[in-house]
């Protein structure tokens, strides 16, 4: 209780906020951008896979920038994912446990996971382990670059579980001369969290490397959790026209749970390791034709157990699953002029799983083609498809066609694209005991979109609006066949239709407004009721101020009523999940150029609510730290 009251009075006494350390002086002409409020130039890779200016994107997607990861303060990248729009976000119960992402209403693996373009959605599972991904840890919080939120299915460059989207975690090596930095904090619930990150560049090899350790407690009796988290990123200039990156990331992860919905366990519990490896070599052979020659590995070992609970004989239930996915791909990108880029790709994935009941090999051949099409420089077409075959789902033909057009004398720019995604069956449901089925086929989307992006008073403001519609078919479902025996069949289909809009504004200097909402209708055709976890609506609403040494960031989000199951005993199949509000506040203040002290407090409103049921969400949680930057 002491130390709770320590907490409060810290914050209180230090108001301390955001992530963003004291900068150096500013240039004139540096004075004169943020006067006039002139964004950041943002790149993107993953509409295309290469880089291009947002502006020049045909599809719908966010760009969650360096900047803004700072001056939010947050930990976690599935907090960063909350305030997108067409983005639910669900975790069951406090820090560690599962995390559901839906986007535009489709099902939690439904969304490409990546990591410096590595996938890491789970073989077995088909999702993806948000819980213990940290925006620190990706490499640091300085360099990470950006998160991009791609929207609705983009199969046509990226094959099985693209099928609603493609979340892509973007870092960089070094760009300046040796430096370090250092981050402590310390919270309710006894949570301590402590990074350290290293950089540099020297001549042609950029490089930075970085640690982290988080721990707490919990509140309640199971509800520990830590994590252990390694990273290195390395990009060398071989020669004038060739180059090599090399990201590695390393976590290391134990978690409490539960026996399910209702049903808390005292000593449960699940650990998880994680290694992911990318090296990409990329050479340009001429002015308009660039290779890149790509290895990826990715690495998931799962190992939980329920141990008898205290006074009774029950048996324990250990379970072990080791996952291994090689993945090489082969891009070349050819360039005609500024008007027209042809991109063609060859990608293999191998992905093995074993524990004690199966041992199976999924190896997938991925060809794929993309132009992009300029006229008159305010017209892009982009058409492609992707063609990929497995031995057990044979062939899948994924097309895209987007297109934007952009009108300069009012500076709106209207865009859609309409296409396919797919879902490949996970290895857990063609063949693990009892409920795997081999003849399973691919979840299916068609789906299209289209909206508008509206700039005013000199891009100090911008609204972007857009309404989507997804029909997906073939949805695995586990069908009881008799005995209260259950098999992963085929069976369902499902309509996402709504729409999401997202405003910006930048009244003056330093100061910035953001607000977004999300109407949303997802129906399971066979039965008509809408789909669990996804609300009619949702929203959010966001403050950053920057003044003298003070950095402020608020963020208040709502997320409407939905419906869930629990499959608990003496509770109905389907129950209504009450909405809820929560507002957290960041405030940082820079002692000097090289040392910060700042605050946090999360569910400053205190509302009770969960975002699967059964599982209660921790309450306010208030956090003190500081960073150094050396």
């Amino acid at each position: 209780m002491r130390k709770t009251q320590f907490v409060f009075l810290s914050i209180l006494i230090l108001h301390p906020l955001s992530v963003l350390a004291a900068e150096t002086p500013q240039t004139d002409a540096e004075k004169i951008k943020i006067t006039k409020h002139e964004p950041p130039v943002v790149a993107v890779v993953s509409a295309s896979k290469r880089e291009q200016p947002l502006e020049k994107v045909t599809r719908f997607v966010t760009v969650i920038t360096r900047e803004e990861i700072e001056r939010s303060g947050s930990v976690f990248v599935l907090d960063l994912l909350r305030a997108i729009p067409g983005v639910a976000v669900t975790q069951s119960g406090p820090l560690g446990r599962t995390v559901g992402i839906f986007i535009r209403g489709t099902n939690g693996n439904h969304a490409l996971m990546m990591v410096d373009g590595v996938q890491i959605n789970s073989p077995t599972t088909g999702q993806a382990d948000l819980a213990d991904l940290t925006t620190e840890n990706i490499t640091s919080v300085e360099n990470i670059e950006r998160i991009e939120i791609l929207r609705g299915p983009q199969s046509v460059l990226y094959g099985s579980k693209a099928l609603g989207g493609v979340i892509n975690i973007i870092t960089k090596a070094g760009e300046k001369k040796l430096k370090a930095s250092t981050r402590f904090e310390y919270g309710t619930h006894e949570t301590f969290y402590e990074s350290g990150v290293l950089e540099g560049k020297e001549r042609g090899l950029s490089f930075s490397g970085s640690g982290s350790r988080f721990d707490t407690q919990g509140p309640g009796e199971n509800d520990g959790f830590q994590n252990t988290r390694a990273t290195g990123h390395a990009k060398l200039e071989a020669t004038d026209i060739s180059n090599l990156d090399v990201a590695f990331h390393y976590y290391n992860a134990l978690v409490g749970i539960e026996d399910g919905s209702f049903r808390p366990d005292p000593n449960a519990w699940s650990k998880s390791r994680e290694q992911i490896l990318n090296t990409v070599y990329t050479i340009a052979l001429t002015d308009w034709w660039e290779q890149k020659l790509k290895y990826s590995f990715f690495h998931d070992m799962l190992f939980s157990n329920d141990p008898a609970d205290p006074g009774t004989s029950q048996l324990e239930f250990p379970f072990k699953l080791d996952t291994d996915r090689h993945t090489g791909e082969l891009q070349s990108n050819f360039s005609l002029g500024d008007f027209d880029v042809l991109t063609v790709g060859y990608e293999f994935e191998h992905a093995r799983s074993n524990n004690k009941s199966f041992d199976r090999i999924f190896r997938t051949h991925g060809w794929y083609t993309q132009n992009e099409l300029t006229l008159w420089k305010n017209w892009t077409i982009v058409g492609g498809v992707r063609i990929d075959y497995n031995s057990f789902y044979h062939t899948v033909a994924s097309p895209l066609v987007s297109s934007a057009y952009l009108f300069e004398k009012t500076q709106t720019k209207f865009k859609g694209s309409f296409g396919r995604g797919f879902r490949a069956p996970s290895l857990n449901e063609l063949f693990f005991p009892n409920f795997g089925n081999p003849n399973l086929e691919p979840e299916d989307n068609w789906g299209w979109d289209a909206g508008f992006e509206q700039f005013f008073w000199e891009k100090k403001s911008s609204l972007t609006a857009a309404y989507f519609h997804n029909s997906i078919k073939n949805l695995i479902e586990f069908v009881n066949v008799g005995n209260f025996v259950f098999q992963a069949q085929n069976v369902n289909r499902a309509t996402t239709q709504g729409v999401e809009l997202e405003h910006k504004i930048f009244p003056w200097k330093n100061l910035t407004v953001t607000t977004a909402y999300t109407y949303l209708d997802a129906t399971d055709e066979a039965t008509g009721k809408r789909l669990i976890r996804r609300p009619w609506h949702s929203g959010r609403a966001g403050l950053s101020y920057d003044w003298w040494r003070f950095h402020l960031n608020m963020d208040w989000a709502f997320v409407g009523m939905r419906e869930d199951r629990t499959g608990a005993s003496a509770r109905p199949p389907r129950e209504k999940n009450p909405g809820y509000t929560k507002l957290d506040a960041f405030l940082g203040f820079d002692l000097n150029k090289y040392f910060q002290i700042y605050g946090r407090i999360e569910d400053l409103t205190h509302d009770h609510y969960q975002e699967v049921l059964g599982f209660p969400n921790p309450s306010t949680r208030f956090i003190i730290g500081t960073k150094g930057k050396f």
